[in-house]
């Protein structure tokens, strides 16, 4: 056991009641959840247990271009505040801020033993699991399944993350214990009760990835066997609930030639070609007002976003840590990487703690022990 045994065991206890909360939205998008303001608290803790036990703050172990691209961001919200005299960029600091400081912790918790990484993976489970609830008592609403959720995309993408996290924290392979194994069907259930065809595309990759890394005849067939027995009992207890997914899946298909007909007004893309100018150190996320008639909500896209909110720069950071995170990862976590990404590039997914989650998740797993050093020193000057 580690030092500061008390205080693990509640930091432990809060991360599960975080996790088991994620899938459950009670408030507008945009706005806090109650996995957020527990997910705070295990903030503070955590911080209060690095400085107790002299264990180096979180802060320090995040990747330089993380950090980095934090920085940016929050200079480049407080300018633009300044210079238009708005309020709206204030959110978006709040949103990057918090999502680092989660971020680090997730980082820091891994990196103090298998304890605390079997809790990890267990809070994802737990998530899941009641996100899986949440589409089994929405199902029969009629239409694309919510969950807990407020929009059907929030449901898939968070269970793409979760199913991703869980291969990742597993090393690219999928135990078979009960919690395990219906966590993963709860989140396939929610990719494809939600029917986003971005995140089904995205698990596809996900998929490929999992059999990139696992291509063992006798461990596929132990899997595959698995699988087999659980649809198939699924489709004898609940055969309606099967369909409506089935439907829900099927009816987006008939769709698709129209949204990519309109995705570039439809998904705003347009306002980066009409005001291109921005593409180089940003226009903010915020004060909408600016780019009319191109005003309508932000760009769906993480991205597009990227490029468009924080320029060049912005978008430079980021690709730089998906590099770092995954530079000395095999190539099976690179495919299983891409599938949120590919969620990514038509959904704004970079408000997502779940996504962050995932960042650092990969990076605890396969980070380079060199860039930490590099990191921890430039913040402890900055």
């Amino acid at each position: 056991m580690l030092k500061g045994d008390g205080m693990i065991v509640l930091i432990l206890f809060v991360l599960v009641v975080a996790g088991a909360l994620s899938p459950v939205y009670m408030f507008p998008s945009g706005n806090p959840q109650p996995t957020d303001y527990v997910f705070m608290m295990l903030v503070g803790i955590v911080y209060f247990h690095s400085i107790a036990t002299a264990r180096g703050l979180p802060l320090f172990k995040l990747p330089l271009s993380w950090a980095g691209l934090v920085v940016w961001i929050i200079f480049h919200c407080a300018a633009y505040s300044l210079v238009l005299q708005s309020s709206d960029f204030s959110r978006t600091i709040m949103f990057w801020t918090y999502n680092a400081a989660v971020g680090s912790c997730v980082i820091y918790l891994i990196g103090c033993g298998e304890q605390c990484k079997r809790y990890i993976e267990y809070s994802i489970c737990l998530g899941l699991v009641v996100s899986g609830v949440g589409v089994v008592v929405s199902l029969g609403d009629g239409g694309r399944t919510t969950g807990f959720f407020n929009n059907p995309n929030q449901l898939a993408f968070f269970s793409l993350l979760g199913i991703s996290s869980l291969l990742v924290l597993g090393r690219m392979s999928v135990s078979l214990k009960p919690m395990t194994v219906l966590a993963v069907l709860s989140g396939i259930a929610g990719i494809f009760s939600s029917a986003s065809l971005a995140a089904i595309s995205g698990f596809c990759l996900v998929v490929v990835g999992y059999l990139a890394a696992n291509f063992q005849p006798k461990k596929m067939f132990r899997v595959l066997a698995v699988v087999f027995v659980l649809a198939a009992v699924s489709f004898i207890a609940d055969d309606k609930a099967i369909m409506d997914i089935y439907d829900n899946v099927h009816n987006r298909t008939q769709v698709v030639d129209g949204k990519f007909g309109s995705i570039s007004e439809e998904r705003n893309y347009d306002r980066i070609l009409a005001f291109p100018e921005y593409t180089i150190l940003g226009a903010g996320e915020g004060h909408l007002e600016r780019f009319y008639p191109h005003d309508k909500l932000e760009i769906h896209s993480s991205f597009g976003t990227l490029l468009f909110s924080y320029g060049i720069p912005g978008i430079t950071l980021f690709v730089v840590l998906l590099y770092s995170v995954l530079k000395n990862a095999p190539l099976p976590v690179w495919i299983v990487t891409a599938g949120p990404l590919v969620y990514s590039l038509t959904h704004m997914g970079l408000r997502t703690t779940m996504f962050w989650f995932f960042i650092a998740i990969i990076w605890s797993e396969y980070k380079g022990s060199k860039d930490s050093k590099v990191a921890a020193r430039l913040l402890r000057g900055f």
